[in-house]
């Protein structure tokens, strides 16, 4: 139960910080890995719980929790999609030459690691 709640209180403050306009580039990045990953805890730690598996409020938490995630991706993919045309256009001719005088730097995308990529193994959490 602690673990759980500390999960919870975890995810809570990160959503605090990530409302803040003060993050740059590089921290909201890496906090939106973060989450990601405490998003997966809430779903192994669920594992645990058979009767909350099969609770018609878990099963709309989950399916809520699905589009969310979608969405992210989505909103990655966007994210990408718009700092890959900025880079371009800091880089090609002739933008390159207002980009210059602006001082305009090209922006890092948006990248997953290979682990955050691969499904959770609960059996091997729960095994250990």
């Amino acid at each position: 139960m602690k673990h759980e709640s500390q999960t919870l209180k975890d995810i809570t403050e990160m959503r605090v910080k990530a409302m803040s306009s003060n993050l740059t580039d590089e921290e909201k990045m890496d906090l939106n890995n973060k989450l990601g990953k405490m998003l997966g805890g809430i779903m192994v730690a669920v594992e645990n719980y058979p009767t909350l598996k099969a609770n018609q409020n878990f099963l709309q938490l989950q399916s809520a929790l699905n589009e969310v995630e979608e969405q992210i991706s989505a909103a990655r993919r966007a994210y990408n999609a718009a700092v890959t045309d900025y880079n371009n256009a800091v880089e090609m001719f002739p933008t390159n030459i207002f980009a210059g005088i602006m001082s305009y730097k090209k922006k890092k995308i948006f990248e997953i690691t290979e682990e955050e990529r691969k499904n959770v193994n609960v059996k091997h959490l729960f095994n250990s």
